[in-house]
């Protein structure tokens, strides 16, 4: 069994037989590979160049026949100008290279002729200028020059001409008297100025080297807005008042420092404040004729429409009260002694609309509604009462109402921590005349009952005090011990 071995190298294929069981420890070198196939490609490129060469004219000669032999031998020489293995290898014969050795010519006497001598002549081959084979077409390798760039000259430096600022525009409106306008003043402070740019169409107000811009003007106060809101969203304001002497951030920024664009111009507040007061004044003015403007329409468009028809009376035994799916709990008696009227605040007539109380069926007392703002849970004071947001377990708030005990002041503190909650529907409402007295005589028992605790807590501390001098100095008097049970109790004495 044999296995074929095929080999590949520049292009040329061998094939290779190995014996497995006669040879299985044969290898193939692959440097061998190489040099047989260098051979072979050798061998075919000496047929082309004989082909070639017996294509030539032969050369004319003088030497006569002794140059023939030589012609015929110098072919047979480049017949045999190859690796070529003799039949005679094993009686000694070796292969003879023509171009170093030259070739031995052998001339051999007919037979019969005493003694036969043999004369070996050697027959130098002249080199041949090796002429160019057709066939072989040399490899040009085509490189891309370099383009060398044109050297450039100075570059020339464009000055590109500023825009001018755009004039700010005049009003239609006559222009305001000096008795309209805020009167400047001979020295500002030095926190804040104006800047304008080629875009502007007014003034930036720079607050500390903040930027505001894009103003709401009103009859009293001017509102200035962060540069950047509508890009970046920013909710800082500045409130400013008209004669530019008060100043009030609020919100903070949402951003860090802004590069500004281009160089604008600066003003200090003396030369750009009587261009401001004068559009402000403008400004306001447009306002008021717009809104009279339109309330003229709504009353114009009210006097085209046709006149509604007047609701029907509705009959009172028609109207639905108010059922409630839970009954509301009574209020709870204090027992002990009660209020006078004179230890109790006196009611007024009148109360002010934005407050009432409410009571539903999950309520003890009442809750207060001020500005439509709900709090319970109140904390009565001797003078005050503090009530917190319905909503302060549910969502954390901390608002707070601090009203006095007679419901003449109030004062709202801290902020909702919640959006505006849905009033609640199953609930009865009274007005502060209504509800009033009852929350007079519970704040009265309250604060009774914590003055009376803290009297007692005052009278014990002064027992304990009084104990603690007349303490003995043997304890073991008065501790009984109990073997049965093994417990120790202390008495008092």
């Amino acid at each position: 069994m044999s296995d074929h071995t095929r080999s590949y190298c520049e292009g040329f294929f061998m094939e290779t037989l190995i014996n497995s069981d006669t040879e299985p420890d044969a290898a193939l070198c692959f440097e061998c590979v190489v040099t047989l196939e260098a051979f072979l490609q050798f061998k075919d490129q000496c047929h082309v160049n004989d082909e070639f060469l017996k294509t030539l004219p032969p050369k004319d000669s003088a030497e006569g026949s002794e140059a023939g032999e030589v012609e015929e031998d110098d072919e047979d020489a480049m017949e045999c100008d190859y690796l070529e293995e003799d039949d005679n290898e094993d009686d000694g014969g070796g292969s003879r290279d023509s171009e170093e050795q030259g070739l031995v010519e052998e001339l051999d006497h007919p037979s019969g002729s005493s003694p036969v001598k043999v004369i070996r002549k050697v027959v130098k081959v002249a080199n041949k200028k090796s002429e160019v084979d057709p066939l072989r077409i040399p490899k040009v390798v085509r490189t891309q020059k370099r383009k060398t760039k044109p050297k450039s000259g100075p570059k020339k430096v464009v000055v590109v001409p500023k825009k001018p600022p755009q004039k700010i525009p005049d009003f239609s409106s006559p222009e305001p008297t000096e008795d309209n306008l805020p009167k400047l003043r001979d020295s500002y402070p030095n926190f804040f100025h104006f800047e304008r740019g080629s875009r502007s169409l007014y003034y930036d107000l720079i607050y500390y080297g903040e930027r505001f811009n894009s103003a709401i003007y009103n009859s009293l106060h001017t509102y200035w807005f962060c540069a950047w809101k509508k890009t970046l969203d920013c909710p800082a304001i500045l409130y400013v008042s008209n004669d530019y002497t008060e100043f009030e951030r609020r919100y903070e920024h949402t951003h860090g420092e802004r590069p500004t664009k281009g160089e604008p111009e600066l003003f200090t507040p003396q030369q750009a404040l009587p261009t401001i007061f004068r559009i402000c004044w403008n400004k306001v003015k447009e306002r008021k004729v717009k809104q009279l403007e339109v309330t003229r329409e709504k009353k114009e468009r009210a006097q085209k429409q046709p006149a509604k028809p007047k609701p029907r009376p509705v009959a009172r035994s028609k109207l639905k009260p108010v059922v409630l799916k839970k009954p509301v709990p009574k209020i709870p008696d204090f027992p002990g002694p009660q209020p006078t009227a004179d230890e109790l605040p006196k009611l007024k007539d009148s109360y002010p609309d934005f407050f009432y109380f409410e009571r539903s069926h999950n309520t003890r007392f009442y809750d207060i509604v001020y500005y439509g703002e709900r709090f319970n849970s109140p904390s009565f004071g001797s003078k005050n009462t503090y009530w917190y947001c319905a909503h302060r377990k549910k969502y954390k708030c901390p608002a707070l109402l601090h009203t006095s005990n007679d419901y003449t002041k109030f004062e709202r503190r801290y902020e909702h921590a919640h959006a505006d909650q849905k009033p609640r529907k199953q609930v009865l409402l009274y007005t502060p005349k209504q509800a009033l007295p009852d929350m007079f005589r519970i704040c009265w028992h309250r604060v009774k009952k914590v003055v009376d605790k803290k009297l007692q807590m005052k009278s014990n501390e002064q027992l304990d005090d009084s104990s603690k001098d007349k303490t003995p100095q043997n304890e073991l008097d008065f501790i009984e011990v109990v073997e049965n049970d093994v417990e120790v109790e202390s008495f008092d004495d």
